[in-house]
């Protein structure tokens, strides 16, 4: 993936800045001999052997995260076409997508019932079980990270991607110890805080249930403005579905959330066993179900007093090359562009 044999400008015509960020600036990238539209992201390289600051990365840890991305090929994970390295920089060149965040395209619906959220997660699913065939465990699954590659209109919602790779790892043996995440959707075993406990792959499936809950009730299953208190329902797995709004999900729907949002991991379903749940092979009457008004008015509210983004990820490193927050201009279809960043 990495293009030795021509400069960038040789292959792409780099067009306007579709978003910037404290160490990468993002901009719209043509391919010279196709015209195919993509997305550069071009950052900085610290030379060989700098020490860098607090907030900066060092050359070799932006260089693990481009080869976690480099090997991807999947219709529900993000990109990466090619990268170059020139005068100390490297442009990434990456898949352009056009339609926001999944959680946008929801409030947008005219219509939304179980069988769109269903639709939607699937898809998650679909990724999570690619990266862990693949040996790579996310860590930071969310709604944020859940984005789209064209606009949603009235009738479907588009292919989904798994995005922002900043603390993605890859597995050695399945196991990891590092406390990261984002913290309403982090998983109990990483926050348990026993020195030398590990963890494997089963924290993404955790954060998907998490994610299940929100897209079906419309409000997240943890929540707690003390950060300490929050992580004690966490390790409990202090949740519930005695609000009005879960008598028009189905018992399937909410087993599959209880099978996911299993405090020890080693009961928690995996990746493909929650694409075998009966909530996906048992058939829906999509016409008969009910329409998730209240949870759509659910998610409004939360998304306007910021439930969703109100905690910083729990980083535990500096902010990473896909990890530092970008400010997109909204392009002329109204979406806009995310690389991988936290």
């Amino acid at each position: 993936k990495l293009r030795t044999d021509a400069k960038v400008r040789e292959v792409y015509k780099i067009g306007k800045t579709l978003g910037t960020g404290g160490f990468a600036v993002v901009k719209l990238a043509t391919e010279r001999a196709t015209g195919g539209e993509y997305a550069v992201k071009i950052m900085s390289l610290p030379e060989r052997g700098r020490s860098v600051g607090d907030n900066e990365n060092s050359r070799d840890d932006i260089f693990k995260e481009i080869d976690i991305l480099v090997g991807l090929n999947h219709p529900n994970v993000i990109y990466l076409k090619e990268y170059f390295e020139e005068n100390n920089r490297v442009y990434l060149i990456t898949e352009l997508l056009t339609g926001g965040e999944l959680l946008d395209a929801v409030l947008q619906r005219g219509s939304y019932n179980e069988a769109d959220a269903r639709d939607c997660f699937v898809q998650l699913l679909r990724g999570i079980e690619y990266l862990h065939a693949n040996k790579i465990t996310h860590r930071d699954l969310k709604l944020e990270n859940l984005l789209l590659q064209r606009p949603a209109n009235e009738n479907d919602i588009p292919s989904v991607k798994v995005a922002d790779f900043g603390l993605a790892k890859k597995m050695k043996e399945s196991q990891m110890q590092t406390i990261c995440g984002t913290p309403q959707y982090v998983a109990p075993e990483v926050i348990l805080g026993t020195p030398g406990l590990i963890y494997g792959p089963a924290v993404d499936l955790w954060s998907a249930g998490v994610v299940l809950f929100i897209l079906l009730g419309g409000y997240p299953p943890f929540y707690d403005e003390n950060e300490p208190a929050l992580f004690a329902q966490i390790r409990r797995g202090a949740f519930s579905f005695d609000d009005p709004v879960w008598d028009s999900v189905s018992d399937k729907g909410k087993e599959l959330i209880r099978r996911l949002l299993e405090v020890d991991p080693k009961g928690r379903l995996t990746a493909a066993q929650a694409l075998q749940h009966d909530w996906f092979t048992g058939g829906m009457e999509e016409d008969k179900l009910p329409d998730l008004s209240t949870t759509r008015a659910k998610l409004r509210r939360k998304e306007s007093s910021h439930h969703f983004r109100v905690r910083a990820p729990l980083s535990p490193f500096p902010l990473s090359p896909f990890g530092s927050a970008l400010h997109l201009e909204p392009l002329p279809s109204n979406g806009c562009h995310r690389l991988p960043h936290k």
